[in-house]
């Protein structure tokens, strides 16, 4: 079998990470996905590569071979594509779908050399920002997904995760009853009007009505806007409730709560085309940390992070 440098990159992370799961999530796949692109390898071969134990994976005296054979030759094909490689630009377009940009824009700008400009780009829809990294528009763009409605980013794009669970809030009216409490159940929303943004991620929307199927319910959606300060002061005035960001700062009459048991849940991937002007480390690094300081924003996520919050370092 000629193993395709796809194939070679999944059996260095395996090997890397010991685990299925931990690889899973730095190379942004299922673990399912994982597990089954590792059988194949091994099924064609002829044999293992790893061994798999309660504690994760070990290398196979086979597969030690392999992955050394494996990491020449991604070292080769990387010195190739650095060769190769264009003059450097000194700007950068970045994407994102949500609030997280406000704080990774300016640290970038701090952190990169006087001169090099930092462009952005705003967009709800995780769709939009894939197509706009392929069609070359964006460098790199930070990914709101959705857990089991994920958008996917075809050739061509380079994609990691870096907050591997990331919890939808709703936001209710700073005077609604259930403001008071720190947790609200989806299922005591079932009354409620909902405003959507007919423009953003249709996986958001998806995955809300799924949950609120297996309650027994579905949510009555009642207003669209696709402008967020509008948005929010509708939902101020307690004619509406509305899925929200994390990260949004209360105030302006609106108060943000997470969800019993999390039903609703994204992740956030960093994803970019080649070749990158800025380091891909360096802007997972940036907003691994950006991030971590805006959820010290807000009190309810400060809580919820406590108990459940995870980067990928």
């Amino acid at each position: 079998m000629d193993l395709e440098v796809r194939h070679l990159r999944v059996l260095v992370a395996v090997a890397d990470q010991g685990s299925i799961t931990k690889a899973a999530a730095l190379l942004g796949l299922s673990q399912p996905s994982l597990t089954a692109q590792v059988q194949r390898i091994e099924r064609t071969m002829g044999e293992a590569v790893f061994v798999r134990s309660r504690a994760g994976v070990v290398t196979t005296p086979y597969g030690r071979g392999l992955i050394t054979r494996a990491r020449t030759v991604l070292r080769e094909m990387d010195d190739l594509l650095v060769s190769s490689l264009p003059a450097p630009r000194d700007e950068i377009v970045l994407g994102d779908a949500g609030l997280l940009l406000s704080a990774v824009v300016p640290r970038l700008e701090r952190e990169l050399p006087a001169g090099f400009a930092v462009r952005a780009h705003i967009d709800p829809a995780a769709s939009a920002l894939v197509a706009m990294l392929r069609t070359g528009r964006l460098d790199a763009a930070i990914v709101s997904d959705v857990i089991d409605f994920e958008t996917p980013v075809g050739p061509g794009v380079d994609r990691v995760t870096v907050v591997p669970l990331e919890p939808v809030f709703v936001a209710v009216s700073e005077r609604h009853p259930l403001a008071r409490r720190p947790v609200i159940d989806l299922a005591d929303l079932a009354d409620e009007s909902w405003i959507v943004n007919p423009h953003d991620n249709p996986g958001w929307l998806a995955s809300l009505r799924a949950a609120c199927a297996r309650l027994g319910f579905e949510p009555k959606v009642a207003f669209e806007s696709s402008h967020m300060a509008g948005a929010r002061a509708f939902v101020g005035t307690g004619r509406c409730v509305a899925i929200a960001d994390p990260l949004s700062v209360e105030g302006m009459g609106v108060a943000f709560r997470p969800l019993v048991g999390d039903p609703v849940r994204g992740r956030i991937d960093l994803a970019w085309v080649q070749p990158c002007p800025v380091p891909p480390e360096l802007l997972r690094s940036v907003i691994t940390e950006e991030y971590r300081r805006m959820v010290g924003r807000s009190d309810s996520y400060q809580r919820w992070w406590t108990e459940r919050g995870l980067v990928l370092a």
